[in-house]
């Protein structure tokens, strides 16, 4: 069993690449022929899907009641790069903050920016801000993103502490705070590995999308509060912790 278990890690290696780049092509092409958000979201979840089952992992969701029908931004807790595809096999339509060295990767990188990825460059603040700025736009047209307030991957299913970007985002969108918690998803791509899976032949990754939270009367100034709520609500989900 361990081999055949190395042998679908390794076809995961070669094939995912390979998928990968179909998928980034045919999206480019759709998107600038038709340039219509709903066939984007079709085949943003089939590339996540097909993913999952290349990779031997199912997705269970509790909380889609709570997915506001406008805009609004998920924070996720991020242990693994399968975070995005577990998210994108449920919830297609939402719009990731992805550090700005994917976009350099070839069609995949004109793929993200054409879908409406927001580019996130970790050791320049001011243009991440500005980024951020510009797409209050689009959450008031009722577009959803999904950001990672701990900055990065953790090497361990473990609530680190938040960073304020995404939190100053919410605010000055006047957007809802939906936290959500992925579990599972470490141990299916750990953070410097290159194998998926690797020691099982299915796994489960599961989501909890929680109560969203306003961010009505919300100023900068009393953003630490708003921080500290929902790092509250997606705590007690977490053996282990960190203070915020």
């Amino acid at each position: 069993m361990f081999l055949i278990r190395w042998l679908r890690a390794l076809l995961f290696l070669i094939i995912f690449p390979i998928y990968t780049v179909v998928c980034s092509i045919l999206v480019l092409t759709t998107n600038i022929l038709l340039n219509d958000r709903r066939i984007d979201n079709v085949i943003i979840r089939t590339w996540a899907r097909g993913t999952c089952l290349l990779a031997g992992v199912s997705v269970k969701v509790q909380g889609l009641e709570n997915v506001p029908a406008g805009g609004c931004v998920f924070l996720f807790n991020h242990t693994s790069f399968f975070d995005i595809f577990a998210i994108y096999s449920i919830l297609p339509e939402l719009r990731f903050g992805a550090k700005v060295e994917l976009f350099k990767i070839p069609f995949f990188g004109y793929a993200m920016r054409r879908v409406g990825i927001l580019p996130i460059d970790r050791s320049k603040r001011e243009k991440v801000y500005r980024h951020y700025e510009k797409s209050r736009a689009r959450i008031e047209a009722g577009e959803k993103f999904v950001l990672a307030p701990e900055g990065t991957r953790q090497e361990a299913e473990v609530l680190a502490p938040f960073k304020a970007g995404p939190f100053v985002f919410a605010i000055s969108s006047k957007a809802p705070v939906v936290p959500l918690v992925i579990r599972g998803a470490a141990p299916v791509w750990p953070k410097k590995t290159f194998f998926v899976n690797m020691g099982k032949w299915h796994s489960e990754i599961q989501l909890n999308i929680l109560s969203s939270v306003s961010t009505d009367g919300e100023s900068l100034e009393t953003r630490h509060h708003l921080q500290q709520k929902v790092y509250d609500m997606m705590n007690p989900y977490f053996k282990t912790t960190q203070s915020v």
